[in-house]
C-alpha cells in the first residue's frame, strides 16, 4: 500500500522536493492522525485527500507501520 505514498514521499519516506515532507521515522500516532485528518477533510490537500479517502483501516495501518519504522531522514 505504500505505493500510494511513494510517488511523492518515496519508498524511503524522503520527500522528493521542498514541498513534500519527509515522513520516514515519524511517530506512528502522528502519521495516523495526519492521514485521518486528510481523509476527513480536517486537513486540506487535494492530492492527499484523493489518495487516502479510499484506503481501508488495514491499508492505512500498513502505511503507518512502514514509514514509522524507517530511519528518520
Amino acid at each position: 500500500m505504500v505505493r500510494y505514498c511513494a510517488a511523492c514521499h518515496g519508498l524511503d519516506g524522503a520527500g522528493r522536493d521542498a514541498e513534500t515532507p519527509n515522513i520516514a521515522g515519524q511517530s506512528g500516532i502522528y502519521l495516523r492522525r495526519q492521514l485521518d485528518a486528510f481523509r476527513s477533510g480536517r486537513r486540506r490537500h487535494p492530492l492527499m485527500r484523493r489518495n487516502v479517502e479510499s484506503l481501508t483501516e488495514r491499508e492505512i495501518g500498513q502505511i503507518v507501520t512502514h514509514f514509522s519504522l524507517l530511519p528518520a531522514r
